[in-house]
């Protein structure tokens, strides 16, 4: 057994499947299972399960992982005392509900200059849990009142929503969440805040189908919206039109797989966006 070959089985575990493991490490796919199929025989065990979703790792899989993963922190520290080149990372892809994401976009640029090692690619899904679970986004900024089984990470904090409109604006009309919001977000509490899809549409409204958007809208004067009260208040030329409404509370969660375990650049993502966050909604 070669540590590049437990290299390949992290990167493929990491980033949920063969396709984005080659990306990764500069080679291709069929590479990539070749090595994993080595690996498998040296071991004498499967070391991942299969599905429509892609690979996970078996149970025992898991104990190959967490050993290769204290190896990778060795070989880290181990090349930072000699003055080494740092480890590559592949891109951490982000996705957040509705594309809340765009709201850290400076917040995520300051991480960047701090962590130049840390490459990031923000992903436009509209839900972010379905980007974890079929493996095209690696954390998510998910709305949501608990996380799925088959997520792991932290809650970061209570959002509350109010409605907002530009500051001395009369006769604004309200807008409402779009079609495609509609069939990607129905069903979460915080989304009945604003008018839905089908019922925005029949009411004739200005529709909006995503956060930025709506955002938008309503710093440009097209209508009134609710708000996330973070954002909303930080907008100096916005006002409360209403008291926050907690039946549209919800918390905000930062998610990954809960069988990719992050890496040593993730981890230090999540504690920033963490901090960032709280930060954020205390102001």
């Amino acid at each position: 057994m070669q540590w590049s070959d437990l290299e390949v089985f992290l990167s493929a575990v990491r980033t949920g499947s063969y396709t984005a493991a080659g990306r990764q490490l500069g080679v291709n796919r069929t590479t990539i299972g070749r090595r994993v199929e080595a690996l498998e025989q040296a071991l004498g065990i499967a070391l991942f399960d299969y599905s429509a979703l892609g690979p996970a790792p078996t149970r025992a899989g898991e104990r190959v992982l967490a050993a290769a993963q204290a190896i990778e922190r060795e070989i880290a520290v181990m090349s930072h005392a000699i003055g080494g080149a740092p480890v590559r990372e592949a891109p951490i892809r982000i996705a957040g509900s509705a594309g809340l994401v765009s709201e850290f976009l400076p917040d995520l640029a300051r991480f960047r200059r701090e962590n130049p090692d840390c490459p990031i690619e923000i992903l436009d899904d509209l839900d972010p849990i379905a980007a974890l679970t079929q493996r095209r986004a690696d954390l998510a900024l998910a709305l949501v009142r608990s996380p799925p089984l088959r997520a792991a990470g932290r809650r970061v904090a209570t959002l509350q929503q109010a409605m907002y409109g530009v500051k001395g604006a009369s006769d604004l009309v309200p807008l409402g969440w779009g079609l495609d919001f509609e069939s990607a977000l129905s069903g979460a509490p915080w989304t009945a805040a604003n008018p839905l899809g089908q019922a925005a549409q029949e009411a004739g409204l200005i529709m909006c189908n995503s956060w930025p958007q709506i955002k938008l809208a309503v710093l440009s004067g097209m209508g009134r919206a609710s708000l996330w009260c973070f954002a909303g208040d930080a907008a100096t030329t916005l006002e409360r039109l209403s008291p926050p409404d907690p039946r549209h509370d919800c918390p905000l969660w930062l998610l990954h797989r809960a069988k990719a375990p992050p890496g040593a650049a993730m981890q230090r993502l999540m504690a920033f966006l963490e901090q960032t966050i709280a930060d954020r909604i205390a102001a």
